[in-house]
């Protein structure tokens, strides 16, 4: 089935397609292959199909998909839930107000979902993909590997707001004026995790993964918002050279950043660690390079590597650590096994 027609359909035009309808129902593995391809190569208008599939899906039942028919199938199973009753398939005669109900159901259905899901553009990265963007303020956004970040489709009508989940390095364009005046409107905030940075400045990095945020500060001043241990909301206010992690439900860790060019070394690929554990290590190959890592003993992941390690490379770093550690490393393609 080719669904590259698709991607100009509203929701209500995947609605009213009979072929969509059948892709729905009957779900051949060739169809569904390239309805994978389809989501992967177009995410925003698959957001919209996907909310069409799964409305179709809830109220199917139909073996015939005239568009007449399917239409009728799709009213009568929205009716069922308002009244509760189950209609005669073939004798029945909807009102009026059934059919007007039915309406304002998808509707409200398709209001949600623009707010919630529709209204945001969003970009992600592949494992190992390392991606910049200019968002329409100007504003720049690197990408690390298996990462995103989404925003307002009406980005800059209000507060400047991203989502992020990975790692990125945003550089912010000031709109204000003023810095110690912040109007509600010029203001830029990223959301990772439970925490909140607004930004009062210009260069920093941000690492949301596993429920864990870490906050990097290169240039200018942020402003971070975030639960405590005792789930209560609290502020902290960076200042260049700051790096703090935060759990989700926990104290704030601040720490300095020995060398500012260790946290913005995944922007050139380099893989850069300093006295770090055989867990953050794999952690990286894990969450950024899309490794899957095997470990012969799960006490092998508190090893340490004093010193720094900065290489260019996977293969490089696991030599690093065979030679350093004394463990075996044995890869196939993606896969890593370590054994003492």
């Amino acid at each position: 089935m080719d669904f590259s027609k698709y991607t100009h359909y509203t929701f209500e035009d995947f609605l009213n397609d009979d072929a969509f309808l059948a892709f729905v129902v009957e779900q051949n593995a060739s169809d569904l292959f390239a309805w994978e391809k389809f989501k992967a190569t177009h995410p925003y208008k698959s957001k919209i199909a996907l909310a069409a599939f799964e409305t179709i899906l809830a109220y199917r039942q139909q073996n015939e998909f005239s568009n007449e028919t399917a239409q009728q199938s799709v009213f009568e199973k929205i009716s069922v839930s308002i009244t509760g009753t189950e209609p005669k398939i073939k004798k029945l005669s909807f009102s009026p107000f059934f059919r007007i109900a039915a309406v304002l159901a998808v509707v409200v259905l398709s209001a949600v979902l623009y707010f919630t899901l529709w209204n945001k553009a969003a970009v992600k990265t592949d494992y190992g993909m390392i991606k910049t963007i200019i968002l329409p303020d100007g504003s720049e956004v690197t990408l690390n590997g298996n990462s995103k970040i989404s925003y307002a489709a009406n980005f800059g009508d209000g507060p400047r707001e991203v989502w992020i989940d990975g790692e990125a390095l945003f550089k912010v364009k000031h709109i204000n004026l003023d810095t110690s005046h912040i109007q509600p409107a010029e203001k830029f905030i990223v959301h990772g995790g439970d925490m909140n940075i607004e930004v009062l400045g210009t260069t920093f990095n941000v690492k949301s993964r596993h429920e864990k945020t870490s906050v990097g500060l290169l240039t200018g001043k942020i402003r971070l918002d975030y639960d405590d241990e005792d789930k209560k909301r609290k502020q902290f206010v960076m200042k260049p050279g700051d790096l703090v992690k935060h759990a989700e439900e926990s104290n704030l860790v601040h720490q300095k950043i020995v060398n500012a060019q260790h946290l913005t070394a995944w922007i050139n690929r380099q893989l850069v660690f300093q006295n770090a554990s055989l867990e953050e290590m794999i952690a990286v190959l894990q969450d950024d390079l899309g490794y899957e890592v095997v470990l012969g003993d799960t006490k092998l992941s508190n090893l340490r590597v004093e010193g720094e390690i900065n290489v260019g490379s996977v293969k490089e770093l696991l030599q690093i650590l065979s030679t350093t550690l004394h463990i075996n490393i044995k890869t196939y393609n993606k896969k890593i096994t370590i054994t003492k």
